[in-house]
């Protein structure tokens, strides 16, 4: 009898292990993008993120080319004077246009075709720890690892992704909706700022949030050998789980890491970037440009980690115990799933 019953529990944990390591698809999304997908892709890709650089490039151009126009008192030298300052001024205008010009959700843009080519591209895919699609209620996602552009928050946000993380708000640094173009990008998948009056007013109306608790010294230790991200340090989303009684769940998005390559800057470089508040890095991708290499995105998907409302602010105890448990299942969720990424001897690494 003995026997049986312990062949049954070996069974049930066989069968618990395969379904956890299921991969699911996002229906109606192709595995490999199609060729006008792909161009499209390159294409936006080098709109938007192209634009971070590009724009004030453009604009630095257009204020030297006027600022050395002769000064000669001619009439030819007055009308280049003119049209160059205008050329500049009208830039300007448009720049601090799109600055600050409020921008809103737009849930019907983003089921588009052009951001359904996005999920094809990077061939993404889920994996749940439990086996099978969480239970619809009110997450704190935290998404790991940040890498050099947070694109697996940026995904989950878009199309068919949206019925896996249903509800959810993407939280953003507040630089992020100061920059044209991205700033756009992030309130048309719904972003919010990264501060604790956006998110706790966000989970008082019922909603989801997704976190990237690396952000910008993460960014800047992104490494291609080896998987680093900055969790230890991080407990100000455990008090907020806590206050709010929402549980924690931890998403490990195998790829994102190497979705970019960059030039290594020193330390010094992560300590001045944390003190403007601003991410200093030199990517590249695919071709030498600025478009995301073309590889996989595997999103595993934790289990929710119990978060009690406890009607006031948590002790240091209980941060504490909460958020020794959400450095535990990040470890065990690396662990179990990077060899069916192909990622056996690739090593986490947890400051």
């Amino acid at each position: 009898m003995t026997g049986t019953a312990g062949a049954g529990a070996a069974w049930a944990l066989a069968a618990a292990s395969d379904a956890a390591r299921r991969i699911h698809r996002p229906p109606g999304v192709r595995q490999r993008p199609t060729v006008l997908g792909e161009v499209g892709v390159i294409l936006s890709a080098l709109l938007a993120i192209g634009s971070v650089p590009a724009l004030p490039a453009l604009l630095l151009w257009l204020f030297w080319r006027a600022w050395k126009v002769p000064k000669e008192p001619s009439e030819t030298y007055g009308r280049r004077r003119a049209w160059a300052w205008s050329a500049f001024g009208a830039a300007l205008t448009g720049y601090l246009f799109l600055m600050f010009v409020p921008s809103v959700a737009r849930p019907g843009l983003i089921q588009s075709r052009l951001f359904r080519w996005w999920l094809e591209y990077m061939s993404v895919s889920v994996a749940y720890r439990s086996g099978q699609p969480l239970p619809d209620r009110q997450y704190i996602y935290l998404l790991m690892p940040h890498g050099l552009y947070p694109f697996s928050g940026a995904c989950a946000a878009l199309s068919e992704m949206v019925n896996v993380f249903p509800r959810m708000r993407i939280a953003a640094a507040g630089a992020a909706f100061r920059v044209p173009l991205i700033r756009q990008l992030i309130s048309w998948i719904g972003g919010i700022k990264a501060d604790k009056a956006s998110l706790s007013s966000a989970l008082k109306a019922g909603q989801s949030v997704c976190l990237f608790p690396g952000g910008i010294g993460e960014m800047v230790r992104t490494d291609g050998l080896q998987e680093r991200i900055i969790l230890k340090s991080r407990r100000g989303f455990v008090k907020t789980a806590l206050e709010h009684g929402v549980p924690i769940v931890p998403v490990y998005v195998f790829g994102q890491s190497i979705l970019w390559s960059q030039f290594k800057l020193g330390l010094w470089v992560e300590r001045l970037s944390r003190w403007l508040r601003v991410s200093l890095i030199l990517p590249y991708g695919r071709f030498g440009l600025l478009v995301p290499h073309k590889l996989p995105l595997l999103y595993a998907v934790g289990e929710p980690i119990i978060c009690p409302q406890l009607g006031g602010s948590p002790s240091e105890a209980q941060i504490e115990a909460t958020h020794s448990l959400v450095l535990a299942a990040v470890r065990e969720l690396y662990d179990f799933y990077k060899g069916q990424y192909g990622w056996q001897d690739r090593g986490l690494e947890i400051d």
